[in-house]
């Protein structure tokens, strides 16, 4: 059985032929490669420059046979910052994606037990909408982001405070996730993550411990992405950008690290790419470029009793896996005034018989009115439907359906030994 993968296109095509008592339709399905990735943002960090860091945040949704009702995107962001290394286990368990954000600088730390902005204190912000659009700029979505942690890890300028410079007590506003301390370079690291879950802006601070001059010399967030619903969302390559202020109270930054902050740079750029890619196939029985067409009971009531059909008529069968959105359209060797195909009489050029062709697609819907793709005529000159699904679709049993009836076949049958014959091309255009 010959099957057609990732292509945009599949066109099936074929000519009919009438001899006699038999018509034949010969269908070809050609594949033109199209691509359909599906992915969400890979999260890479990019050299700054001057007063900006960028980052770049990347997911996949990748449709698995395995499991065709996954729906969702999967965050294909490499960890950086305090997640790799030693805590990275528990950062996967909890699903936690920190980011280093390359920003660096100092802090003077003042110790006071006040939970103040002397102290370990980040302020973070409010969830924000971050507009994608793809690639060929005819597609956008709005994707979800939420800062839901953040962590800094400082290190005693001198290296002669206490073994731990860090803070006492429980976060406030906040949980601790992740910490850690070294003896040997006198240096403290905390991850703090939000209660309110990224919604609103909140400062999560500690207690202070010692008063002391300290390199930061990391800082990370942890976020959550709100990802748009990728079966709606055409093959291609989307992207987006948000940016953040990082800097101390009172500077109007989103991220407010407190006072007695210096910093080398104060932009972050946040990037996404989201990349969607929905697999199509036709997978097509032997013989399918060829249909005889004839009566559904066959030749016996005619050709024995006089009895003539209703149509003459062929289905041919095949499956479709997908999905995302495809489109079908049709072309005809010999076109008519109303979009059907023409099947024509090889003896007499002026002896032509109108084509009625019929699609079924089970599970597939059109997406503009929401029909069910059930018997929904083909013609060359209606807009080419484009058909959607609420899941993946796994070899979808469908079919095409040929047929010629009425008036063309009471003046087919006056013409006993006739060949009829004509070239039929349906197009499956995953890329619509």
């Amino acid at each position: 059985m010959p099957a057609i993968q990732s292509h945009p296109r599949a066109v099936r095509s074929g000519s009919v032929d009438c001899r006699s008592h038999a018509m034949t339709s010969l269908i070809r399905f050609i594949a033109v490669p199209r691509r359909r990735l599906l992915v969400l943002c890979a999260l890479w960090l990019l050299a700054a420059g001057a007063q900006a860091a960028d980052i770049l945040i990347t997911a996949e949704f990748k449709p698995s046979i395995i499991n065709p009702d996954k729906r969702e995107f999967v965050n294909t962001t490499p960890w950086s910052g305090v997640c790799v290394g030693t805590h990275l286990q528990a950062c996967i368990n909890n699903n936690w994606w920190s980011i280093d954000t390359r920003i660096r600088g100092t802090k003077q730390a003042i110790r006071e037990h006040n939970y103040g902005p002397n102290g370990f204190y980040i302020g973070m912000p409010a969830a924000r909408t971050v507009r994608v659009t793809s690639d060929d700029r005819a597609h956008t979505f709005d994707l979800g982001f939420n800062i839901i942690g953040a962590a800094m890890r400082l290190v005693d300028e001198d290296r002669d405070g206490p073994s731990e410079p860090a803070s006492v007590g429980n976060p406030r506003n906040c949980d601790r996730g992740l910490s850690n301390a070294s003896a040997q370079n006198r240096s403290t690291m905390r991850m703090l993550l939000r209660r309110d879950g990224g919604e609103g802006v909140v400062a999560c601070s500690l207690h202070w411990q010692e008063t002391n001059n300290y390199l930061m010399t990391e800082f990370d967030f942890t976020y959550k992405l709100t990802t748009p619903q990728p079966l709606g969302m055409p093959s291609g390559l989307y992207r987006g950008v948000t940016t953040f202020r990082v800097g101390g109270t009172g500077e109007g930054a989103d991220f407010d690290l407190g006072n007695g902050v210096a910093l080398d740079d104060n932009i972050v750029n946040v990037h996404f790419e989201l990349t969607v890619h929905h697999p199509f196939e036709l997978e097509l029985p032997p013989g399918s470029d060829r249909a005889v067409l004839a009566p559904r009971d066959g030749w016996t009531q005619w050709s024995d009793h006089g009895v003539a059909p209703r149509a003459l008529e062929r289905e041919l069968p095949f499956t479709v896996s997908s999905s995302g959105q495809f489109s079908v359209s049709l072309q005809c060797q010999y076109p008519l005034p109303d979009g059907r195909c023409a099947i024509r009489s090889l003896s007499d050029e002026a002896e032509q018989a109108p084509l009625d062709i019929q699609l079924t697609l089970p599970g597939f819907r059109v997406a503009v009115s929401g029909t069910d793709a059930v018997d929904l005529p083909l013609t060359t000159t209606m807009s080419p439907p484009i058909f959607t699904t609420d899941s993946l679709a796994v070899r979808r049993p469908s079919r095409l359906h040929f047929a010629v009836k009425g008036d063309a076949l009471a003046r087919m049958l006056q013409r006993p030994g006739s060949h009829y014959r004509g070239d039929v091309t349906v197009i499956f255009d995953a890329d619509p």
